[in-house]
């Protein structure tokens, strides 16, 4: 299920409409919105002053922020992760051993990025990576035309 937030220019919508007496079935028809987004927009972000667009956007910002997010990567798991990285194994072999043991299903660009961190934060996981020395290289599909 998808939905799209709403955006500063609606909120703005909304705020004036609001303030000439206007109802939420009537903003929501004008908008291509449910009713329901629109009341519950009002209800969720009217302040002391009454709705202010800005406001309810920094609001909504803010509880976007403040709700608790999946973290697959806990302490326990990145002990693991380097655990199998010092024994010189690739994300790609961690993920899979993590999996057949029934641990937890990551992907391996999970670990690439958590090494990333790492690294940055001064780590030295990325000296086990496999290929840490090695650039990117873009390859091109010349092959064809030989």
């Amino acid at each position: 299920m998808s939905y799209k937030h709403l955006t500063p220019e609606e909120r703005h919508y909304i705020e004036v409409q609001h303030k000439n007496g206007v109802s939420a079935n009537e903003i929501s028809q004008a908008l291509n919105r449910w009713q329901s987004t629109i009341s519950r927009e009002l209800l969720r972000n009217t302040g002391k002053r009454g709705y202010r667009y800005k406001q309810a956007g920094r609001l909504a910002q803010n509880r976007h922020q403040a709700k608790e997010k999946s973290v697959k990567l806990t302490d326990e798991i990145k002990l693991m992760v380097d655990d199998y990285l010092k024994q010189d194994w690739s994300p790609e072999q961690i993920v899979g051993r993590l999996k057949l043991d029934g641990v937890i299903t990551l992907h391996h660009e999970t670990i690439y990025q958590y090494v990333l961190s790492d690294k940055e934060a001064g780590g030295m996981l990325y000296k086990h990576l496999r290929h840490q020395s090695k650039p990117y290289r873009k390859r091109y599909g010349f092959a064809n035309n030989l």
